[in-house]
């Protein structure tokens, strides 16, 4: 982040800063396609041995229970009128649990066993345990650690956004301080060191992006390329980016498609029915309407609206699982904020995708 400090002009008045500091430009990749050399397999055993080094021992994480109260959507005849052909609404839960340190959801993805792995926003990855496709009441959470194998302290360095699971690890985006990392969960557990795939940029489009504006969104491709998006907005889209290489990542030309008003904060890629889908997720909030929501795929001509008097929520995570009969189940969650007056809700749609 580009700093510049003013001088006082005297004990009593402070001197103004002059002159427009020039803003580096952003680097830039290609989109990645089939042909692209590098992607994440490439590089998982270089990844999993530097976030596990050997020797290291397994740390369980912190068993805590999850309690699961069943939610609807809404009035029946909303819903009814929200959901498009193709899509219904299998089941929602409030979440809440036993630990105080449950909450700040901030993205999901199924991890190698089934269950529901999530990240926080306070540098926590948190296990949500399924059976048959509903919450079983058991969970995990672990703190996650720097290279040096000490926690991450602060905002600054935990602020966890993004994630996805491949080959037993987690890949997680980071804002505030912009990146990509690896958590080898599955032989470290909650000894997982942070292991860097790359920095991200911290400028678009010729201006500084706000440190709470990065990259909320995150998603493995089923070839293995690491895309991501930034909640910011840039003549009413997102920018996507992906990573081109270890240690180099930059913008493509492609951006998201957010609706009119709306941020981007999730989206996640999944092979369905033989053909790739992308299902993004954007959010928007003003005190008159509320936590409003859009879940959008095929690029954004196909939607659902959560807005009241559904039940919305301050919906940042999402994954996508591949049924049969070319259905995708959707995940989605809520971040709280650790606000009593906001809620963990978990709900999930079964999409049907027709493959063109």
């Amino acid at each position: 982040m580009f700093r510049r400090s003013c001088q006082f002009a005297s004990l009593i008045l402070l001197a103004t800063c002059t002159g427009t500091p020039d803003v580096p430009d952003a680097p830039a990749v290609a989109m990645p396609d089939a042909d692209s050399a590098w992607t994440l397999d490439t590089v998982v055993d270089g990844l999993s041995q530097s976030s596990c080094p050997a020797g290291t021992d397994y740390k369980a994480p912190v068993p805590i229970t999850i309690s699961a109260k069943p939610v609807d959507l809404g009035p029946a005849d909303e819903v009814a009128s929200r959901l498009p052909a193709g899509v219904s609404f299998v089941a929602g839960w409030e979440l809440t649990a036993d630990n105080k340190s449950f909450g700040g959801l901030s993205d999901l993805a199924l991890d190698d066993d089934g269950d529901l792995l999530a990240v926080a926003d306070d540098g926590a990855f948190v296990w949500i345990g399924l059976e048959d496709g509903v919450p079983d009441g058991t969970g995990k959470l672990a703190y996650m650690r720097g290279a040096d194998g000490n926690l991450l302290q602060g905002k600054s360095l935990g602020d966890a956004e993004g994630l996805a699971v491949r080959n037993g690890l987690a890949i997680v985006s980071f804002e505030r301080t912009h990146r990509i990392s690896a958590f080898n969960l599955d032989d470290c557990g909650a000894a997982a060191g942070e292991a860097s795939i790359s920095p991200l940029p911290d400028t678009y489009a010729g201006r500084l992006i706000d440190e709470n504006r990065g990259a909320e969104a995150l998603t493995v491709t089923p070839e293995g390329h690491i895309l991501f998006g930034y909640e910011t907005v840039e003549k009413g889209h997102s920018p996507i980016g992906a990573v081109a290489n270890l240690q180099e990542a930059g913008w493509t030309d492609e951006v998201a498609p957010n609706p009119a008003g709306y941020a981007f904060v999730g989206f996640d890629t999944a092979r369905i029915g033989g053909a790739d889908e992308t299902f993004w997720l954007f959010r928007s909030y003003d005190p008159i309407r509320g936590n409003r929501n859009v879940l959008s795929w095929q690029h954004g001509e196909k939607k659902v609206v959560l807005t009241r008097p559904l039940a919305v929520d301050n919906y940042e995570g999402i994954t996508v699982e591949n049924l049969e009969k070319d259905v995708a189940r959707v995940w989605i969650i809520s971040d709280d904020n650790f606000n009593p007056q906001q809620r963990t809700l978990l709900l999930a749609f079964d999409i049907a995708v027709t493959s063109e």
